[in-house]
């Protein structure tokens, strides 16, 4: 029986032995019905005889009398479609190979990277990677390993509805190209009105990131409700402990999902097209650039037009709030 991912094949096999079984149809009305070869409608007849061989549907010592209705309503009629796939394999990967791997991952602990080359060069068995990571994946030795996205208590987020109900945070990180100085961009953007708030500092810390915070708050002039963030070191318990003191709430978003701060990312690379620039040498000191930010930001919050506040600026959208 040729295999097919129709959901609909069995219904359509029950049908068509309906019309063989207790129509009487004959075998070609029934094939030119249903749209299929006479000896395909052969082949589910017989493998309908299989499934209901415990039903006795004729009578031997009355060959003429029509069958019962009520051993037809016994009988199983739809046919499931079988799987393609094969079951065995003359390349496949024996049994012994496959509890050597298992007790190698079992031992080592360690991904399949490693345990590959512990049974090639330690143990001496020819096996390649991929058979490897398939051994292990299908009997499931990493589930449960990645770090799970997100926090069993993190905040639900909110739908922005007025200014100060979610609001962003993230850091942009410079290093200068002759000194391999390092220095740190503190960025704050308000969802519902766009405004935004940026410092420089030499140093990456929980406690300048809400200090940040709580400038931006007080220059933009609204109550903060809830800040995201990432999951970067600045962003830890103390910074969340320090902002829960001034009733600010914190979440953040999913390992490995930008997207989810979206509009603070969209604002850093802004900052650094209009404004900072991609990098920063030795002879720019903090409080140049901070002068910088603080002209462009002006700019930005009060003349800057955004295609996404329907060409309104974000001041706009403050005194319209």
């Amino acid at each position: 029986m040729a295999y097919s991912n129709n959901p609909n094949l069995p219904k359509a096999r029950a049908t068509a032995l309906r019309l063989l079984v207790c129509e009487r149809l004959p075998l070609q009305v029934v094939a030119n019905r249903c749209g299929v070869h006479r000896s395909t409608v052969w082949r589910w007849k017989r493998k309908w005889d299989e499934l209901n061989g415990w039903i006795q549907p004729d009578n031997p010592n009355r060959p003429t009398r029509i069958v019962g209705i009520s051993k037809l309503a016994r009988c199983s009629w739809r046919i499931v479609t079988e799987s393609s796939r094969p079951h065995t394999s003359p390349t496949a990967v024996s049994d012994q190979i496959v509890s050597v791997v298992l007790k190698v991952r079992y031992e080592l602990k360690r991904c399949a990277e490693v345990v590959w080359n512990h049974l090639n060069a330690v143990l001496g068995i020819q096996v390649s990677l991929s058979s490897v990571r398939r051994i292990l994946r299908r009997h499931h030795c990493f589930d449960g390993a990645r770090k799970k996205r997100v926090k069993p208590d993190n905040p639900k987020r909110p739908a922005v509805t007025k200014p100060g109900e979610l609001v962003q945070t993230d850091t942009i990180h410079y290093i200068c190209p002759y000194t391999k100085r390092r220095r740190y961009v503190y960025t704050v953007i308000d969802l519902y009105s766009r405004m935004t708030y940026a410092e420089i500092h030499s140093r990456i810390l929980p406690g300048l990131a809400a200090r940040t915070l709580l400038h931006a708050e007080q220059m933009f002039g609204f109550k903060f409700s809830m800040v995201q963030a990432d999951n970067g070191l600045e962003f830890s318990r103390y910074f969340e402990q320090t902002l829960a003191k001034q009733g600010i709430t914190v979440r953040h978003s999913r390992l490995g999902r930008p997207n989810d701060n979206a509009h603070i990312e969209r604002f850093n690379r802004t900052l650094q097209e209009e404004c900072l620039g991609h990098y920063l040498t030795y002879k720019t000191t903090n409080k140049t650039v901070q002068a910088r930010l603080t002209s462009y930001l002006d700019y930005y919050n009060t003349k800057r037009v955004h295609l996404g506040l329907q060409l309104r600026t974000p001041a706009e959208m403050l005194q319209r709030s």
